[in-house]
């Protein structure tokens, strides 16, 4: 069986990190001095999974 809202889900989150990711590496020399690569990768990634997640919400 196919769990459809955990589908939608995920390809949301998806969607918005094959956005994000690019975007994220063009900012990363703007920010690069007061954050470190870590740093900088972990809130792209809970940007990135909150607005999939709010997508998906709206979406179904």
């Amino acid at each position: 069986m196919i769990d459809r809202p955990l589908i939608i889900k995920l390809l949301c989150v998806a969607l918005v990190a094959a956005v994000m990711l690019p975007v994220g590496h063009m900012m990363f020399p703007y920010v690069s001095h007061v954050l470190s690569g870590m740093q900088f990768q972990a809130i792209e990634a809970v940007i990135s999974a909150t607005v999939g997640f709010g997508i998906s919400a709206i979406v179904g």
